[in-house]
């Protein structure tokens, strides 16, 4: 049988090897090799997932699921620190053999607790065996939870999360290894590298996190300063973004036919309900006098009638009984209920009538006010509804302004589009059925309903649930909004916000 010869480093010949001995080296050594590149792969795929996810709660359910995964854990625990306050806060808890409740708690960092000590230390830290904890450790190994859930603790791996600059992020420690020997150095140097990873990608999930609080403060302040110019409509854009959400949520567990091809993604619904929430933000463009118009005249006008009237009664004593009639009729036809065609009949003998005083002319109601005064229903003239109308656009305007992120690029379009009509009758750009974005067909109907039910204002009273239904179902029975919205809104009672 061949064989060949080896030499060790001083020259030396050294036993010859058999070709069965070297292949199966070079077996195992390729065995090895296949190992290392799939552990390192399974490191990488591991690393790129948990980079892409940008949500804090779910990326932190990852780390224990990908650590426990690779380093052949039942358990494991996350703590995130607070530099600040030299603290860390238990974050997420996982284990495969029990089910472990999630309870907040903060520790500090110092050598009293094993996290606390990985953190303080900044070095990983192993414990074979918590019940030999060396004797020179300033830790001891707590055995409450372990008394409370009947499960048994015996070795503790904890790896410190830190900054490519050395500033901690938190901790991870797993519990128990699943392997008969505990964990290795290869599990320990797996964890090590991932920990890098994971350093960075919850870097930047909690600035995101940071980012969105501070975006949701922005609407939060942006809804506030929309309803103190009209405190009545208090609560309006919250509660209408409540409604378009659930029935955005009931849209997408429909498996209807008509609804079975629409479902609204995490992402989709935020979206939405930034929309919802800032439906209204042109209105800080609608001047204040029309924004908060309760009768048909505004103050102002109405007491120049009130003035002339008085004027006219003092100078024209025998007139007085007729224009105190007058005057009373003026009060009725000025409140925004509907108009009695009698009581228009009866103001329009006197416009442009007028009385001589101290050789002036003075009407007692002009056509401009008789105009006003012979509005149908409500408060507003054709030229205050068109002010009104224009916070849509206003709307469209300022929110353009803000450099939306892709999955919020359509707010602007979705918050515009909320009083557009199927037949073509809304505004501002009078779309018609499937020109109009399906999210703002939602918002029409919440938007609807809140307006007609919400707490009483000076200029309309509210209406029971039951009603605010039948005026929904009669406006999509004409063409006006989607019947199939109204009828899950309905159906699902979405109203119930509680």
């Amino acid at each position: 049988m061949s064989d060949f010869r080896t030499f060790n480093n001083k020259g030396q010949p050294e036993a010859a090897k058999s070709i069965e001995e070297l292949r199966s080296e070079n077996a195992a050594l390729r065995e090895k090799m296949r190992s290392e590149t799939e552990k390192l792969q399974l490191v990488l795929n591991a690393s790129l997932e948990l980079s892409n996810e940008r949500d804090s709660s779910k990326l932190c359910d990852k780390i224990l699921t990908t650590m426990r995964s690779l380093c052949q854990a039942e358990g494991a625990s996350l703590y995130l620190a607070d530099v600040e306050k030299n603290t860390l806060h238990s974050s997420h808890v996982q284990n495969e053999k029990i089910k472990a409740e999630y309870k907040h708690f903060v520790l500090p960092i110092d050598e009293a607790s094993m996290a606390g000590a990985c953190a303080s230390r900044k070095k990983i830290i192993h414990v074979e065996d918590v019940n030999r904890i060396s004797v020179i450790e300033t830790f001891k190994f707590n055995q409450k939870f372990d008394e409370k859930s009947s499960y048994k603790t015996k070795s503790l791996l904890s790896f410190p999360i830190l900054k490519s600059t050395e500033e901690l992020v938190g901790v991870i420690q797993l519990v128990n290894s699943k392997r008969a020997d505990g964990f290795t150095e290869e599990d320990i140097e797996v964890g090590k590298v991932l920990s890098v990873h994971i350093a960075v990608s919850l870097e930047t999930a909690l600035l995101y996190q940071d980012i969105e609080k501070l975006f949701e403060g922005f609407i939060k302040a942006s809804v506030t300063a929309i309803e103190s110019r009209d405190p009545t409509t208090s609560g309006h854009s919250e509660r209408v973004a409540k409604y378009t959400v659930k029935l955005a949520e009931a849209v997408s567990l429909n498996q209807q036919p008509k609804f079975k091809d629409i479902r609204f993604a995490d992402a989709e619904l935020k979206q939405l309900r930034y929309a919802s929430l800032l439906h209204d933000f042109g209105k800080i463009g609608v001047p204040e006098l029309v924004l908060l118009k309760e009768k048909k005249l505004f103050p102002a006008e109405l007491k120049e009638i009130e003035l002339r009237m008085k004027l006219l009664r003092l100078s024209h004593p025998d007139k007085a009984a007729e224009l105190n009639q007058l005057w009373q009729a003026v009060l009725r036809a000025n409140e925004p209920t509907v108009l009695a065609e009698e009581l228009k009949d009866d103001l329009s003998k006197f416009i442009d009538v007028s009385y001589k005083v101290l050789e002036e002319q003075i009407p007692i109601i002009t056509k401009n006010e008789w105009v006003k005064l012979s509005i149908p229903k409500g408060s507003l003239s054709p030229k205050d509804r068109e002010q009104i109308e224009s916070h849509v656009s206003h709307t469209f305007k300022f929110l353009s302004q803000i450099p939306w992120t892709k999955g919020l690029k359509s707010v602007p379009s979705i918050a515009r589009s909320h009083h557009e009509k199927l037949d073509g009758t809304g505004y501002p750009q009078k779309l018609k059925s499937e020109a109009i974005p399906f999210e703002s067909q939602i918002m029409a109907i919440t938007d609807i309903y809140d307006a007609l039910t919400a707490p009483d204002r000076p200029y309309k009273k509210s209406v029971p649930e039951e009603k605010a239904l039948a005026i929904l179902f009669e406006d999509a029975s004409r063409g006006k909004i989607n019947k199939d919205l109204v009828q899950l809104f309905s159906e699902q009672k979405v109203y119930k916000i509680g």
